[in-house]
């Protein structure tokens, strides 16, 4: 089933897939569903080194980024369909699905990211795939990409073999490159844990320009300039 998912995704256009357990998590949070498949599509060099020499002004219509967001959500959905079709259960967390089935954090208000936020976040999902760590910006943080990927995730209980990954703790240390060009000043300078959680490091009402914090992370420009 991993090998038949993995080909699925990557030819329509997935980059990094991971299957990931949720044993462990709390029912509200997985839905009840064991396993998760996440997948990624990682922003050009281009589109990332365009966006900062053109002061983040960005082109809506033609937006690199918003564009893959949609093409990972578009895949989650199809699938969710898939596995449905072979006999199996399955939660696309894409943000039409979710907000149809009221799986977000009740009470979260941001005017400028109306999507709302899953309850299952998809940097949650990933940090237990090993695919990196939650930074001082409240992003994933890649070794190969730094921040500058989009991803989506399907909760299922189709018979998937989920990998086994060390738990990456946060690497940021010292450093404030995204807090301080946060304009927002929504970021508070410090780093993830468990503990603490995300309020801990970001005041998500403030949270408006995620591409700042995204594209001045050292990982981030590591990749860009690379």
């Amino acid at each position: 089933m991993n090998n038949e998912i993995t080909k699925a995704l990557e030819d329509r256009g997935a980059g990094i897939i991971r299957f990931a357990s949720l044993e462990g998590l709390p029912k509200e949070q997985t839905l009840g569903f064991p396993n998760a498949v996440l997948f990624c599509m990682p922003l050009s060099k281009e589109y990332i080194n365009n966006t900062i020499s053109k002061g983040f002004q960005l082109d809506y219509k033609n937006d690199e980024y918003l564009a893959k967001e949609a093409q990972v959500e578009e895949l989650a959905d199809w699938l969710a369909s898939y596995l449905v079709q072979k006999g199996y259960s399955a939660h696309s967390q894409s943000e039409k699905s979710n907000k149809k089935s009221g799986y977000l954090e009740s009470g979260y208000k941001n005017p400028s990211l109306q999507e709302g936020i899953s309850i299952l976040p998809q940097k949650t999902i990933a940090r237990i795939a090993g695919l990196g760590f939650i930074g001082k910006n409240n992003l994933l943080v890649t070794e190969s990409y730094g921040c500058a990927i989009t991803m989506c995730s399907v909760l299922t209980n189709a018979p998937v073999r989920p990998g086994l990954f060390a738990i990456i703790d946060s690497k940021c240390g010292s450093c404030e490159e995204c807090v301080l060009a946060c304009p927002a000043n929504a970021l508070l300078g410090n780093e993830w844990s468990m503990e603490s959680g995300r309020d801990s490091i970001v005041d998500v009402s403030k949270c408006s320009c995620p591409l700042r914090c995204m594209f001045s992370c050292p990982h981030t420009l590591e990749y860009a300039n690379s």
